[in-house]
């Protein structure tokens, strides 16, 4: 019995075996027009794929991209698009800076505290109406 795990990568696991078969395929022929002939026939074949995006712009710009990305970058076709710079896909992005202020009581979160504030510069029937609808904010957050 052969197992998945054995056999090689796949890239994109949502086109399966089948299409990165027929794309290895393409890379081992000699001939540039035959080539060209599978390349086409795949990208058709990928577009079948997934009906339901054929209306969604640069839709086959995606799917050139995704070939590309799939044959490592081997295949030399004529392509209506540029290539995806290999260095752009390896990159990470810059990590985020997260918030340096500590929060007193983490379990009401931020609004709590800020809603307070806001009743603190209130007056009159406001404050205690505010106070109560702050309260029962207390009540469902904790």
């Amino acid at each position: 019995m052969e197992y998945n795990t054995i056999k090689d990568h796949l890239t994109m696991p949502e086109y399966g075996r089948h299409v990165q078969n027929m794309i290895n395929h393409a890379i081992s022929l000699k001939k540039k027009q035959e080539q060209q002939d599978c390349v086409d026939a795949i990208i058709a074949f990928m577009g079948q794929m997934n009906p339901h995006l054929r209306d969604v712009k640069e839709f086959t710009h995606k799917l050139w991209d995704h070939l590309h990305i799939m044959s490592g970058f081997q295949l030399e076709v004529k392509s209506p698009y540029p290539k995806p710079q290999k260095e752009k896909l390896v990159e990470k992005p810059e990590p985020m800076q997260y918030p340096g202020n500590k929060i007193r009581f983490s379990y009401y979160g931020i609004s709590i505290p800020n809603m307070i504030e806001i009743a603190l510069k209130m007056e009159g029937i406001e404050k205690e109406v505010m106070t109560g609808m702050i309260a029962n904010q207390m009540k469902k957050s904790y």
